[in-house]
């Protein structure tokens, strides 16, 4: 295999076409954050405040307070926290500023997809057309309106550093092992280990299973090479699970996986079926969204929607075991199989405790998502003239309805982006008036504000720590950055209602 030429790595025409019409769907969702995002602490964010900035702001923090979580299937989240510790100091912990970051995690995500699309172009061959429809609804899939929280809630647009990871590592192990040219794996691969958690776990796997297609179908990767790069992957998350064992998480208990398979099974596989169609659908629309503005709809368009794109799962590992890869084709079934990885998680994890509709939460969008961009991905890769043309067409089509429906998702998701502002601002206006006296009791709190549940001393805690380091709803500069003053009003006769 050849290493790409000068004239493939530099930009053409199409690679400006492409990202002139992807640079709609990343600006659509950069005005989404401005008008909706929340800046302010949400949920989880609560402990993050009291079990890391107090340390921070009372002492310093040490490594292992970087890799601190809670036993249940939490995340360590060591880069999270560093960029935590940033917003605080420099954008007094403003949450909008995490939303963006995390929207250029995944702007980053797609020109490296791009990149490694527009080099394979030549050699997958193809008309012009169908590579910029499959680049562009990447894109606009990866980035979809599909659901808000993607964008309104900081902690879940900060996901999209993990297909970043995936994909960065799937590019490195490719030039590793058809290029010799080790140094970017070496680097990336021991960095993902050991500040991803799980998400590196998901990305280990997914890549070896890569390997061993690769090693059955394609005769100019070597054994020997192929062997040394799933050493590197598997070897670095080996090693940050034992130091997690030994050393960062010691003694922390974890919940044996027979047991949610056991809660999984207590189900029944009539419900559980009806949770992959239900997967399976929302990778393309929010069921609620479909609800909210089809009068018409009902369970079954979306276990038709859930129905058609497990067949496009078919169609693409059909493609993946048939055709000759190519390094896109590759970056491909391994984000594939990081979306199946994601998903099995929330399945695991999450539904046992919480039951089967629990995977209609729209913070799992982002990762249903993924296996859209992959589809879109791998038809980037392919050649098409190798098809025949039924197939051409039906690929061609069911691409131009994932784009096309974008509009739609897109603008029921602004249609409800004044009440999301709205519930932002009520939320904001609670955290001040506990400023007041951190442990008053509010005459009501909305439930995204987890910290007016937490035990009075966590509460007095956290919020005093907000209010005497100027930090969030507790800061000028942040009020006064979205228009938000008024919020800091005197508290009215009836917002104070109780004593603690």
């Amino acid at each position: 295999m050849k290493v790409p030429s000068l004239q493939q790595t530099l930009p053409d025409w199409r690679t400006a076409a492409a990202v002139a019409l992807a640079v709609t769907a990343f600006a659509n969702a950069a005005l989404y954050i401005a008008h909706a995002g929340n800046p302010f602490v949400t949920s989880d964010g609560w402990y993050f405040v009291d079990a890391f900035l107090q340390k921070y702001y009372n002492g310093g923090v040490s490594l292992l307070d970087l890799y601190m979580k809670r036993p249940g299937g939490d995340h360590a989240q060591p880069i999270h926290k560093l960029l935590l510790l940033w917003n605080a100091e420099t954008f007094d912990l403003d949450f909008v500023i995490e939303a963006y970051l995390g929207l250029g995690f995944a702007a980053v995500t797609w020109l490296l997809m791009l990149q490694i699309a527009r080099q394979d172009r030549p050699e997958a061959g193809g008309a012009t057309w169908s590579w910029l429809l499959a680049m562009v609804t990447a894109a606009a899939s990866l980035v979809s309106l599909n659901g808000g929280m993607a964008f309104n809630w900081s902690l879940v647009t900060l996901g999209y550093l993990g297909p970043l990871a995936l994909v960065a590592t799937a590019m490195a192990v490719w030039q590793a092992v058809m290029f010799r040219q080790w140094l970017p794996l070496l680097l990336l691969a021991p960095f993902v280990a050991f500040t991803l958690d799980n998400l590196a776990v998901i990305s280990s796997i997914s890549i070896a299973l890569c390997l061993a297609l690769l090693a059955s179908k394609h005769r100019e990767a070597s054994r020997k090479s192929i062997a040394l790069a799933l050493a590197v992957v598997v070897g670095t998350v080996i090693a940050y699970r034992m130091a997690s064992s030994y050393y960062l998480h010691a003694g922390m208990p974890e919940e044996p996986a027979t047991h949610a398979l056991a809660v999984l099974a207590g189900f029944g596989w009539e419900r559980l079926l009806q949770m992959l169609l239900s997967l399976a659908a929302l990778s393309v629309a929010d069921r609620a969204t479909l609800q909210q503005n089809l009068p018409w709809f009902d369970e079954r368009v979306h276990a038709l929607i859930g129905l058609l794109v497990i067949a496009a799962h078919l169609w693409f590992w059909w493609r993946v075991l048939r055709d000759r890869w190519n390094r896109t084709v590759f970056v491909a079934a391994a984000l594939m199989l990081f979306a199946y990885g994601g998903m099995a998680g929330i399945v695991l994890v999450r539904v046992p405790l919480f039951g089967p509709d629990y995977v209609f939460q729209q913070r799992y969008l982002m990762t249903y998502q993924l296996c859209i961009v992959a589809l879109a991905l791998l038809a980037a890769g392919s050649d098409w003239s190798r098809w025949r043309r039924p197939q051409r067409w039906s690929v061609a089509l069911g691409l131009a309805l994932l784009l096309a429906m974008q509009y739609p998702l897109s603008q029921a998701t602004w249609k409800a982006a004044p009440y999301v502002r709205a519930y932002a601002n009520n939320q904001g206006r609670e955290i001040i008036l506990l400023g007041v006296n951190p442990a008053a009791k509010l005459a009501s709190c909305v439930p995204m504000l987890v910290i007016c549940q937490a035990p009075r001393e966590e509460q007095m805690r956290s919020i005093t720590l907000l209010r005497d380091h100027h930090l969030n709803a507790f800061s000028e500069q942040l009020l006064a950055r979205y228009s938000m003053q008024p919020l800091a009003a005197p508290p009215g006769p009836m917002e104070l209602v109780s004593p603690p």
